[in-house]
Protein backbone atom coordinates (compact mmCIF):
# COMPACT_ATOMS: atom_id res chain seq x y z
CA UNK A 1 0.00 0.00 0.00
CA UNK A 2 1.22 3.32 -0.85
CA UNK A 3 0.83 4.79 2.43
CA UNK A 4 3.02 2.06 4.07
CA UNK A 5 5.96 2.27 1.53
CA UNK A 6 6.18 6.20 0.69
CA UNK A 7 7.49 7.32 3.78
CA UNK A 8 10.83 5.47 4.28
CA UNK A 9 11.44 5.23 0.47
CA UNK A 10 10.61 9.34 -0.53
CA UNK A 11 13.39 12.10 0.28
CA UNK A 12 10.68 14.62 0.33
CA UNK A 13 9.96 15.60 4.01
CA UNK A 14 6.81 16.78 3.36
CA UNK A 15 5.75 13.17 2.23
CA UNK A 16 7.49 11.75 5.16
CA UNK A 17 5.91 14.06 7.14
CA UNK A 18 2.48 13.15 6.10
CA UNK A 19 3.27 9.37 6.38
CA UNK A 20 4.31 9.39 10.26
CA UNK A 21 1.05 11.63 11.01
CA UNK A 22 -0.76 8.82 9.05
CA UNK A 23 1.04 6.00 11.14
CA UNK A 24 0.33 8.05 14.28
CA UNK A 25 -3.29 8.40 13.34
CA UNK A 26 -3.24 4.35 12.62
CA UNK A 27 -1.96 3.92 15.72
CA UNK A 28 -4.33 5.63 17.81
CA UNK A 29 -6.91 4.25 16.22
CA UNK A 30 -5.58 0.47 16.52
CA UNK A 31 -5.51 1.64 20.19
CA UNK A 32 -8.90 3.12 20.88
CA UNK A 33 -10.34 0.48 19.06
CA UNK A 34 -8.71 -2.20 20.79
CA UNK A 35 -9.54 -0.27 24.51
CA UNK A 36 -13.32 -0.63 22.91
CA UNK A 37 -13.38 -4.04 21.79
CA UNK A 38 -11.94 -5.38 25.43
CA UNK A 39 -14.07 -3.34 27.31
CA UNK A 40 -17.16 -4.47 25.19
CA UNK A 41 -16.12 -8.55 25.30
CA UNK A 42 -15.93 -7.93 29.21
CA UNK A 43 -19.32 -6.55 29.65
CA UNK A 44 -20.63 -8.95 27.12
CA UNK A 45 -19.43 -12.01 28.18
CA UNK A 46 -20.91 -11.03 31.74
CA UNK A 47 -24.63 -10.46 30.17
CA UNK A 48 -24.00 -13.38 27.96
CA UNK A 49 -23.81 -16.89 28.06
CA UNK A 50 -20.43 -18.23 26.20
CA UNK A 51 -22.51 -20.08 23.59
CA UNK A 52 -23.63 -17.46 22.56
CA UNK A 53 -20.02 -16.12 21.53
CA UNK A 54 -19.62 -19.82 19.78
CA UNK A 55 -22.43 -19.09 17.15
CA UNK A 56 -21.41 -15.86 16.78
CA UNK A 57 -17.95 -16.47 15.98
CA UNK A 58 -18.72 -19.80 13.99
CA UNK A 59 -20.84 -17.28 11.52
CA UNK A 60 -18.24 -14.44 11.45
CA UNK A 61 -15.57 -17.08 10.34
CA UNK A 62 -17.97 -18.08 7.30
CA UNK A 63 -18.57 -14.68 6.68
CA UNK A 64 -14.62 -13.91 6.68
CA UNK A 65 -14.32 -16.82 4.95
CA UNK A 66 -16.61 -15.65 2.00
CA UNK A 67 -15.25 -12.21 1.91
CA UNK A 68 -11.43 -13.46 1.56
CA UNK A 69 -12.08 -15.89 -1.49
CA UNK A 70 -14.11 -13.35 -3.52
CA UNK A 71 -11.31 -10.54 -2.56
CA UNK A 72 -10.50 -8.41 -5.97
CA UNK A 73 -7.88 -6.08 -3.87
CA UNK A 74 -10.30 -3.17 -5.06
CA UNK A 75 -8.99 -1.02 -2.25
CA UNK A 76 -5.40 -2.18 -2.65
CA UNK A 77 -5.79 -1.19 -6.67
CA UNK A 78 -7.17 2.14 -5.55
CA UNK A 79 -4.24 3.11 -3.20
CA UNK A 80 -1.85 2.09 -5.98
CA UNK A 81 -3.23 2.54 -9.07
CA UNK A 82 -1.52 5.58 -11.16
CA UNK A 83 -5.29 5.99 -11.95
CA UNK A 84 -6.62 5.81 -8.79
CA UNK A 85 -7.88 9.42 -8.85
CA UNK A 86 -9.89 9.67 -11.84
CA UNK A 87 -13.38 9.36 -11.25
CA UNK A 88 -13.97 7.09 -13.87
CA UNK A 89 -12.11 4.67 -12.42
CA UNK A 90 -13.54 4.63 -8.98
CA UNK A 91 -17.11 4.78 -10.35
CA UNK A 92 -16.03 1.15 -12.18
CA UNK A 93 -14.55 0.27 -8.62
CA UNK A 94 -17.18 1.09 -6.30
CA UNK A 95 -19.61 -0.68 -9.32
CA UNK A 96 -17.67 -3.75 -9.05
CA UNK A 97 -17.85 -3.54 -5.19
CA UNK A 98 -21.36 -3.07 -4.77
CA UNK A 99 -22.12 -5.89 -7.38
CA UNK A 100 -19.65 -8.20 -5.16
CA UNK A 101 -21.85 -7.22 -2.06
CA UNK A 102 -24.41 -8.00 -3.17
CA UNK A 103 -23.35 -11.64 -4.69
CA UNK A 104 -21.72 -12.28 -1.53
CA UNK A 105 -25.31 -11.40 0.57
CA UNK A 106 -26.85 -13.85 -1.83
CA UNK A 107 -24.02 -16.78 -1.37
CA UNK A 108 -24.18 -15.99 2.41
CA UNK A 109 -27.97 -17.17 2.42
CA UNK A 110 -27.26 -19.97 -0.01
CA UNK A 111 -24.68 -21.30 2.45
CA UNK A 112 -26.60 -21.00 5.51
CA UNK A 113 -28.67 -24.28 5.51
CA UNK A 114 -25.88 -26.89 4.91
CA UNK A 115 -23.78 -24.89 7.09
CA UNK A 116 -26.00 -25.19 9.87
CA UNK A 117 -26.61 -28.90 9.08
CA UNK A 118 -22.87 -29.00 9.20
CA UNK A 119 -22.05 -28.29 12.68
CA UNK A 120 -25.86 -29.83 13.71
CA UNK A 121 -27.03 -26.41 15.31
CA UNK A 122 -30.28 -25.03 13.38
CA UNK A 123 -29.93 -21.64 15.30
CA UNK A 124 -26.91 -20.69 13.21
CA UNK A 125 -29.44 -21.15 10.03
CA UNK A 126 -30.94 -17.45 10.55
CA UNK A 127 -27.78 -16.34 12.04
CA UNK A 128 -25.62 -16.64 9.25
CA UNK A 129 -28.05 -14.97 6.63
CA UNK A 130 -29.07 -12.05 8.92
CA UNK A 131 -25.27 -11.72 9.56
CA UNK A 132 -24.24 -11.72 5.76
CA UNK A 133 -26.16 -8.37 4.74
CA UNK A 134 -23.13 -7.17 6.39
CA UNK A 135 -21.06 -8.25 3.25
CA UNK A 136 -23.74 -6.07 1.48
CA UNK A 137 -23.09 -3.15 3.66
CA UNK A 138 -18.97 -3.24 3.12
CA UNK A 139 -19.64 -3.09 -0.50
CA UNK A 140 -21.61 0.08 -0.31
CA UNK A 141 -18.86 1.64 1.53
CA UNK A 142 -17.53 4.58 -0.27
CA UNK A 143 -14.11 4.50 -2.30
CA UNK A 144 -13.26 7.85 0.13
CA UNK A 145 -12.08 5.02 2.37
CA UNK A 146 -9.42 3.78 0.44
CA UNK A 147 -8.92 7.29 -1.31
CA UNK A 148 -8.06 8.73 2.09
CA UNK A 149 -5.56 6.55 2.51
CA UNK A 150 -3.72 6.88 -0.81
CA UNK A 151 -3.38 10.48 0.03
CA UNK A 152 -1.77 9.50 3.54
CA UNK A 153 -4.99 11.73 4.87
CA UNK A 154 -6.45 9.47 7.64
CA UNK A 155 -7.54 11.42 10.75
CA UNK A 156 -11.07 11.58 9.67
CA UNK A 157 -10.47 7.89 8.35
CA UNK A 158 -9.77 7.11 11.84
CA UNK A 159 -12.80 9.08 13.38
CA UNK A 160 -15.21 6.79 11.01
CA UNK A 161 -13.94 3.55 11.97
CA UNK A 162 -13.36 4.50 16.13
CA UNK A 163 -17.25 5.75 15.67
CA UNK A 164 -18.91 2.89 13.94
CA UNK A 165 -16.97 0.03 16.46
CA UNK A 166 -18.19 2.18 19.25
CA UNK A 167 -21.60 2.43 17.65
CA UNK A 168 -21.45 -0.89 17.34
CA UNK A 169 -20.16 -2.13 21.00
CA UNK A 170 -23.39 0.38 22.58
CA UNK A 171 -26.10 -1.52 20.74
CA UNK A 172 -24.85 -4.72 21.48
CA UNK A 173 -24.55 -3.52 25.54
CA UNK A 174 -27.91 -1.97 24.75
CA UNK A 175 -29.41 -5.40 22.94
CA UNK A 176 -27.88 -7.81 25.67
CA UNK A 177 -28.93 -5.46 28.68
CA UNK A 178 -32.41 -5.85 27.17
CA UNK A 179 -32.88 -9.30 25.25
CA UNK A 180 -29.64 -11.32 26.74
CA UNK A 181 -29.61 -13.71 23.64
CA UNK A 182 -26.80 -14.18 20.54
CA UNK A 183 -29.16 -11.79 18.74
CA UNK A 184 -27.31 -8.96 20.62
CA UNK A 185 -23.75 -10.09 18.90
CA UNK A 186 -25.41 -10.14 15.69
CA UNK A 187 -26.91 -7.12 15.29
CA UNK A 188 -23.54 -5.55 16.44
CA UNK A 189 -22.30 -7.22 13.74
CA UNK A 190 -24.89 -4.84 11.77
CA UNK A 191 -24.64 -2.34 12.99
CA UNK A 192 -21.16 -1.66 12.82
CA UNK A 193 -20.45 -2.07 9.16
CA UNK A 194 -23.96 -0.15 8.33
CA UNK A 195 -22.91 2.44 10.62
CA UNK A 196 -18.99 2.73 8.77
CA UNK A 197 -20.71 2.12 5.17
CA UNK A 198 -23.29 5.61 6.12
CA UNK A 199 -19.80 7.77 7.78
CA UNK A 200 -17.95 7.08 5.00
CA UNK A 201 -20.08 8.70 2.37
CA UNK A 202 -21.17 11.72 5.28
CA UNK A 203 -18.03 12.13 7.03
CA UNK A 204 -14.88 12.00 4.58
CA UNK A 205 -13.98 14.39 2.05
CA UNK A 206 -14.07 13.76 -1.71
CA UNK A 207 -17.52 13.60 -4.37
CA UNK A 208 -19.78 11.20 -4.29
CA UNK A 209 -19.49 7.53 -5.63
CA UNK A 210 -21.82 6.47 -8.31
CA UNK A 211 -22.16 3.63 -10.82
CA UNK A 212 -20.32 3.84 -13.93
CA UNK A 213 -18.33 1.06 -15.90
CA UNK A 214 -15.05 1.86 -17.81
CA UNK A 215 -13.54 -1.07 -19.86
CA UNK A 216 -9.96 -0.19 -18.94
CA UNK A 217 -10.17 0.15 -15.50
CA UNK A 218 -12.00 -3.44 -15.24
CA UNK A 219 -8.87 -5.02 -16.98
CA UNK A 220 -6.38 -2.98 -14.95
CA UNK A 221 -8.71 -3.69 -11.27
CA UNK A 222 -8.96 -7.64 -12.53
CA UNK A 223 -5.37 -7.98 -13.51
CA UNK A 224 -3.76 -6.83 -10.07
CA UNK A 225 -7.09 -8.71 -7.92
CA UNK A 226 -6.04 -11.83 -9.22
CA UNK A 227 -3.14 -11.97 -7.17
CA UNK A 228 -4.89 -10.70 -4.21
CA UNK A 229 -7.35 -13.33 -4.40
CA UNK A 230 -4.77 -15.38 -4.26
CA UNK A 231 -3.09 -14.45 -1.50
CA UNK A 232 -6.23 -13.91 0.41
CA UNK A 233 -7.83 -17.49 -0.32
CA UNK A 234 -4.52 -18.71 1.50
CA UNK A 235 -4.34 -16.36 4.11
CA UNK A 236 -8.14 -17.47 5.27
CA UNK A 237 -7.22 -21.29 5.17
CA UNK A 238 -3.56 -20.38 7.18
CA UNK A 239 -5.33 -17.63 10.00
CA UNK A 240 -8.86 -18.40 9.88
CA UNK A 241 -9.58 -22.07 10.12
CA UNK A 242 -8.98 -22.94 13.51
CA UNK A 243 -13.19 -22.02 14.88
CA UNK A 244 -13.99 -23.99 11.93
CA UNK A 245 -12.12 -27.01 12.65
CA UNK A 246 -12.43 -26.93 16.86
CA UNK A 247 -16.25 -26.30 15.74
CA UNK A 248 -16.78 -30.16 15.20
CA UNK A 249 -14.62 -31.13 18.11
CA UNK A 250 -16.21 -29.38 21.14
CA UNK A 251 -19.45 -28.09 22.10
CA UNK A 252 -20.85 -24.44 21.28
CA UNK A 253 -20.32 -23.05 24.65
CA UNK A 254 -16.83 -24.56 24.96
CA UNK A 255 -15.59 -22.72 21.19
CA UNK A 256 -16.85 -19.47 22.78
CA UNK A 257 -14.82 -19.98 25.52
CA UNK A 258 -11.90 -20.38 23.23
CA UNK A 259 -13.19 -17.11 20.95
CA UNK A 260 -12.93 -15.10 23.59
CA UNK A 261 -8.96 -16.68 24.56
CA UNK A 262 -8.18 -15.83 20.91
CA UNK A 263 -9.39 -12.88 21.08
CA UNK A 264 -6.83 -11.59 23.78
CA UNK A 265 -4.12 -14.19 22.68
CA UNK A 266 -4.14 -12.24 19.03
CA UNK A 267 -3.95 -8.23 20.56
CA UNK A 268 -0.15 -8.48 20.54
CA UNK A 269 -0.36 -9.95 16.85
CA UNK A 270 -2.81 -7.40 16.12
CA UNK A 271 -0.59 -4.22 17.04
CA UNK A 272 2.79 -6.09 15.84
CA UNK A 273 0.98 -6.73 12.35
CA UNK A 274 0.83 -3.06 12.08
CA UNK A 275 4.38 -2.26 12.73
CA UNK A 276 5.52 -4.88 10.63
CA UNK A 277 3.10 -3.86 7.96
CA UNK A 278 3.82 0.33 8.73
CA UNK A 279 7.87 -0.19 9.90
CA UNK A 280 10.03 -2.80 9.23
CA UNK A 281 8.60 -3.93 5.69
CA UNK A 282 8.88 0.23 4.31
CA UNK A 283 12.31 0.22 5.57
CA UNK A 284 13.56 -3.16 4.06
CA UNK A 285 11.87 -2.02 0.78
CA UNK A 286 13.62 1.70 1.20
CA UNK A 287 16.76 -0.33 1.81
CA UNK A 288 16.60 -2.41 -1.31
CA UNK A 289 15.50 0.05 -3.86
CA UNK A 290 18.80 2.41 -2.76
CA UNK A 291 21.17 -0.85 -3.25
CA UNK A 292 22.59 -1.14 0.16
CA UNK A 293 23.31 -3.67 2.43
CA UNK A 294 20.01 -5.57 3.68
CA UNK A 295 21.61 -8.45 6.08
CA UNK A 296 23.01 -5.40 9.15
CA UNK A 297 19.71 -3.39 8.74
CA UNK A 298 17.76 -6.59 8.79
CA UNK A 299 19.78 -7.97 12.12
CA UNK A 300 18.85 -4.49 14.03
CA UNK A 301 15.98 -3.80 13.21
CA UNK A 302 14.38 -7.23 13.77
CA UNK A 303 16.38 -7.38 17.02
CA UNK A 304 14.27 -4.23 18.54
CA UNK A 305 10.85 -5.42 16.69
CA UNK A 306 11.65 -8.82 18.63
CA UNK A 307 12.66 -7.53 22.03
CA UNK A 308 9.01 -5.75 22.13
CA UNK A 309 7.67 -8.52 20.81
CA UNK A 310 9.20 -10.89 22.91
CA UNK A 311 8.30 -8.73 26.08
CA UNK A 312 4.95 -8.75 25.72
CA UNK A 313 4.22 -12.78 24.49
CA UNK A 314 6.17 -13.72 27.46
CA UNK A 315 4.14 -11.63 29.49
CA UNK A 316 0.92 -13.51 28.08
CA UNK A 317 2.72 -17.54 28.27
CA UNK A 318 3.40 -16.24 32.04
CA UNK A 319 0.18 -14.73 33.31
CA UNK A 320 -2.19 -15.79 30.51
CA UNK A 321 -4.34 -17.96 33.23
CA UNK A 322 -4.59 -15.49 36.06
CA UNK A 323 -5.07 -12.62 33.76
CA UNK A 324 -8.43 -14.29 32.42
CA UNK A 325 -9.47 -15.15 36.02
CA UNK A 326 -8.70 -11.53 37.04
CA UNK A 327 -10.67 -10.33 33.86
CA UNK A 328 -13.45 -12.68 33.15
CA UNK A 329 -15.64 -14.96 35.51
CA UNK A 330 -15.28 -18.53 36.37
CA UNK A 331 -17.46 -19.65 32.81
CA UNK A 332 -14.06 -18.52 31.18
CA UNK A 333 -11.20 -19.68 33.21
CA UNK A 334 -9.80 -22.05 30.39
CA UNK A 335 -9.40 -19.16 27.57
CA UNK A 336 -6.16 -19.27 30.37
CA UNK A 337 -4.51 -21.98 29.10
CA UNK A 338 -5.75 -21.25 25.60
CA UNK A 339 -4.25 -17.78 25.65
CA UNK A 340 -0.96 -18.81 26.56
CA UNK A 341 -0.67 -21.85 24.24
CA UNK A 342 -1.98 -19.73 21.35
CA UNK A 343 0.80 -16.75 22.71
CA UNK A 344 3.56 -19.48 21.39
CA UNK A 345 1.76 -19.53 17.96
CA UNK A 346 2.12 -15.22 18.06
CA UNK A 347 5.68 -15.72 18.48
CA UNK A 348 6.53 -18.10 15.80
CA UNK A 349 4.56 -15.69 13.79
CA UNK A 350 6.52 -12.26 15.09
CA UNK A 351 9.78 -14.44 13.70
CA UNK A 352 8.66 -15.48 10.17
CA UNK A 353 6.69 -11.81 9.72
CA UNK A 354 10.14 -9.80 9.70
CA UNK A 355 11.10 -12.76 7.04
CA UNK A 356 7.89 -12.22 5.05
CA UNK A 357 8.39 -8.06 4.83
CA UNK A 358 12.20 -8.98 3.59
CA UNK A 359 10.63 -11.14 0.91
CA UNK A 360 7.72 -9.00 -0.08
CA UNK A 361 10.16 -6.33 -0.29
CA UNK A 362 12.84 -7.93 -2.93
CA UNK A 363 10.17 -8.94 -4.97
CA UNK A 364 9.75 -13.14 -3.80
CA UNK A 365 6.73 -12.95 -2.70
CA UNK A 366 6.25 -16.78 -4.12
CA UNK A 367 7.74 -18.02 -0.55
CA UNK A 368 4.91 -16.03 1.53
CA UNK A 369 2.09 -17.82 -0.60
CA UNK A 370 4.56 -21.04 -0.04
CA UNK A 371 5.07 -20.57 3.82
CA UNK A 372 0.40 -19.81 4.05
CA UNK A 373 0.30 -23.33 1.73
CA UNK A 374 2.79 -24.65 4.42
CA UNK A 375 0.90 -24.01 7.36
CA UNK A 376 -1.86 -24.88 6.09
CA UNK A 377 -0.58 -28.52 6.23
CA UNK A 378 0.92 -28.11 9.12
CA UNK A 379 -2.58 -27.21 10.58
CA UNK A 380 -3.98 -30.42 9.06
CA UNK A 381 -1.54 -32.37 10.79
CA UNK A 382 -0.61 -31.44 13.81
CA UNK A 383 -4.22 -30.48 14.85
CA UNK A 384 -5.11 -34.35 14.17
CA UNK A 385 -2.15 -35.48 16.66
CA UNK A 386 -2.40 -33.12 19.33
CA UNK A 387 -6.18 -34.23 19.20
CA UNK A 388 -5.27 -37.67 19.42
CA UNK A 389 -2.49 -37.55 22.26
CA UNK A 390 -4.20 -34.60 24.54
CA UNK A 391 -7.67 -34.16 23.00
CA UNK A 392 -9.05 -30.28 22.73
CA UNK A 393 -5.73 -28.92 24.32
CA UNK A 394 -3.41 -31.16 22.05
CA UNK A 395 -5.02 -29.46 18.83
CA UNK A 396 -4.86 -25.74 20.21
CA UNK A 397 -1.62 -26.07 20.91
CA UNK A 398 -1.13 -28.00 17.76
CA UNK A 399 -2.82 -25.46 15.77
CA UNK A 400 -0.43 -22.87 17.57
CA UNK A 401 2.53 -24.99 16.54
CA UNK A 402 1.46 -25.13 12.60
CA UNK A 403 3.23 -21.40 12.92
CA UNK A 404 6.19 -22.97 13.26
CA UNK A 405 5.96 -24.63 9.88
CA UNK A 406 5.86 -21.43 8.10
CA UNK A 407 8.11 -19.95 9.85
CA UNK A 408 10.84 -22.77 8.44
CA UNK A 409 9.85 -21.82 5.08
CA UNK A 410 10.27 -18.56 5.46
CA UNK A 411 13.66 -18.63 6.88
CA UNK A 412 14.86 -20.97 4.90
CA UNK A 413 14.09 -18.66 2.25
CA UNK A 414 16.35 -15.99 4.29
CA UNK A 415 19.06 -18.43 4.47
CA UNK A 416 19.33 -18.78 0.59
CA UNK A 417 19.33 -14.95 0.73
CA UNK A 418 22.09 -15.11 3.06
CA UNK A 419 20.36 -13.70 5.97
CA UNK A 420 21.99 -14.11 9.27
CA UNK A 421 18.45 -14.43 11.49
CA UNK A 422 19.07 -17.98 12.60
CA UNK A 423 21.07 -17.84 15.31
CA UNK A 424 19.58 -14.22 16.42
CA UNK A 425 16.08 -16.48 16.79
CA UNK A 426 17.88 -19.32 18.48
CA UNK A 427 18.54 -17.03 21.24
CA UNK A 428 15.41 -14.97 21.62
CA UNK A 429 13.07 -18.20 21.79
CA UNK A 430 15.48 -19.44 24.11
CA UNK A 431 15.50 -16.21 26.25
CA UNK A 432 11.10 -15.86 25.77
CA UNK A 433 11.21 -19.32 27.50
CA UNK A 434 13.45 -18.59 30.35
CA UNK A 435 10.82 -15.14 30.84
CA UNK A 436 7.63 -17.17 31.08
CA UNK A 437 9.29 -19.88 33.26
CA UNK A 438 10.54 -17.22 35.64
CA UNK A 439 7.41 -15.42 35.66
CA UNK A 440 5.08 -18.44 35.51
CA UNK A 441 6.93 -20.05 38.76
CA UNK A 442 7.29 -15.99 40.56
CA UNK A 443 3.54 -15.65 39.91
CA UNK A 444 2.52 -19.17 41.36
CA UNK A 445 5.14 -18.94 44.55
CA UNK A 446 3.54 -15.61 45.18
CA UNK A 447 0.13 -17.07 45.02
CA UNK A 448 0.90 -20.19 47.10
CA UNK A 449 1.69 -17.52 49.79
CA UNK A 450 -1.63 -16.80 49.84
CA UNK A 451 -2.19 -13.59 47.85
CA UNK A 452 -4.83 -13.12 45.77
CA UNK A 453 -5.20 -13.50 41.35
CA UNK A 454 -3.82 -9.34 41.28
CA UNK A 455 -0.87 -9.75 43.02
CA UNK A 456 -0.64 -13.32 41.09
CA UNK A 457 -0.80 -11.24 37.83
CA UNK A 458 1.50 -8.33 38.41
CA UNK A 459 4.13 -10.42 39.05
CA UNK A 460 4.44 -13.24 36.58
CA UNK A 461 4.24 -9.99 34.45
CA UNK A 462 6.46 -8.02 36.21
CA UNK A 463 9.10 -10.80 36.41
CA UNK A 464 9.02 -12.05 32.88
CA UNK A 465 9.52 -8.67 31.74
CA UNK A 466 13.35 -7.98 34.15
CA UNK A 467 14.73 -10.64 31.34
CA UNK A 468 14.23 -8.12 28.76
CA UNK A 469 15.95 -4.94 29.75
CA UNK A 470 19.53 -5.63 28.88
CA UNK A 471 17.79 -6.59 25.46
CA UNK A 472 15.95 -3.26 25.09
CA UNK A 473 19.28 -0.91 26.17
CA UNK A 474 21.12 -2.95 23.53
CA UNK A 475 19.08 -2.98 20.50
CA UNK A 476 16.02 -0.47 21.26
CA UNK A 477 18.08 2.79 20.76
CA UNK A 478 20.13 2.00 17.61
CA UNK A 479 16.57 0.64 15.93
CA UNK A 480 14.91 3.49 16.31
CA UNK A 481 18.18 5.89 15.10
CA UNK A 482 17.79 3.52 12.15
CA UNK A 483 14.11 4.30 11.70
CA UNK A 484 14.32 8.13 12.31
CA UNK A 485 16.76 8.12 9.38
CA UNK A 486 15.42 6.17 6.94
CA UNK A 487 11.99 8.58 7.54
CA UNK A 488 14.40 11.65 7.20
Amino acid sequence: MSEDAASPAEGSSGLGAKAGAAAGWSLIGFAAGQVVRLAGNLILTRLLFPEAFGLMGLAAVLIQGLILFSDLGIGPSIIQNKEGDRREFLDTAWTMQVIRGVVLTLLTAAAAWPFARFYEDERLFLIVIVVGFSALFQGLNSTKVFTVGRHLSLKKLTVVEFSSQLIGVISMITWALLSPTYWALVAGALITPFSKMLLSHVVLDGPRDWFGWHEPSIRSLINFGKWIFISTAMAFFAGQSDRLIFAKLIPMDMLGVYSTGAMIALMPLTLFGRMERRVVFPVYSAVVRRGDDLAPIFLRLRAAYLTVGAVICAAFMAAGSPLIELMYDDRFIEAGWIVQYLTIGTWFTLLQSTYGAVHLATGRAQWVAASSFGKVIGIIALVIVGYRLADFPGAVLGYAFSEFVRYCILSFGGRKMKLPGLAQDFYFTIAIAAATAMGHFAGLYVRGMGYGVVLHTATAVAVSMLVWIPFGVAYLKPALELIRRRRG
